[in-house]
């Protein structure tokens, strides 16, 4: 199949339908998921169904769907998951065709909170700052790109332990498009004199009507993330950028001290 974004529905529109977000809390039970989604497909359509694991090891299931009929009430609904097996529910109404999330409080990873921009918002927003501040801006926004790298990094090798992170870099690296910030592959082979990584439809490059010339951001990204899953310091050059016609953005990781791990290369 085409690789393809993943579907978040913060709100959903669909004018003249009445439309419900369920929510249910399920045992962790075999069969159990499957008997709510086959019970609730009988009364309304499923437009959006995300599916997590709480801690204490049950499992919430979040749905959109449009109601089929007019008798279907969310009362209706919540009978209908107790009977399925649901340990808990909810069910909210929309209004005029509209339906707005209103059970999550935000997004999130593990113990980690997300925050969630549209990709041309923030590519945007950059260009503003470029706009305003002029040569400073790269400064700018290298710095705040290494931060966030840096940071995002540091909590990886928290999670999964430096020698895992180490060792599974080129894979770990695939998690960046699933991130929206771009499809990264490395370049030619891995050594401690340094590697170039190919970033197709990089984040930074969303806007046509850019004026920038590179991606400063996603720059300092790379490096603060390196430095902190390698150790030492490292300098990235930006050698082709799509602003510039490129057909991808290709960057060249070295390093600018000797690395705490030899032979990791982006790190």
């Amino acid at each position: 199949m085409d690789r393809r974004p993943k579907e978040e529905i913060p709100y959903y529109f669909a004018p003249g339908k009445r439309l419900l977000q369920i929510v249910v809390q399920l045992p962790e039970k075999h069969g159990v998921l499957g008997e709510v989604l086959s019970q609730l497909e009988k009364k309304v359509r499923l437009v959006g169904t995300t599916t997590y694991r709480l801690p204490d090891g049950t499992v919430m299931v979040s749905v959109v769907a449009e109601t089929q009929s007019e008798e279907e009430t969310p009362e209706r609904i919540g009978r209908l998951l107790k009977s399925a097996g649901a340990l808990d529910s909810e069910v909210f109404e929309g209004t005029d065709g509209i339906l707005v999330d209103t059970f999550h409080s935000g997004l999130a990873t593990g113990a980690e909170y997300l925050v969630q921009f549209r990709r041309l918002a923030v590519t945007r927003l950059i260009d503003r700052i470029h706009m305003l501040l002029g040569s400073g801006a790269d400064v700018l926004l290298f710095e705040g790109g290494a931060s966030l790298g840096r940071s995002n990094a540091e909590e990886l090798v928290r999670s999964l332990g430096a020698g895992t992170v180490r060792k599974t870099v080129d894979y770990l690296m695939k998690g960046l498009a699933a991130q929206g910030l771009g499809t990264v592959t490395r370049k030619g082979a891995t050594g401690d004199e340094g590697s170039t990584l190919v970033v197709r439809d990089c984040f930074e490059c969303s806007s046509n009507e850019s004026k920038r010339t590179g991606c400063n951001f996603f720059r300092g990204y790379l490096v603060g993330s390196s430095s902190a899953v390698a150790g030492g310091e490292f300098t990235v050059e930006e050698t082709r950028c799509r602003l510039t016609g490129g057909e991808a953005c290709e960057f060249r990781i070295e390093p600018k001290s000797k690395p705490t791990v030899r032979g990791v290369g982006l790190r």
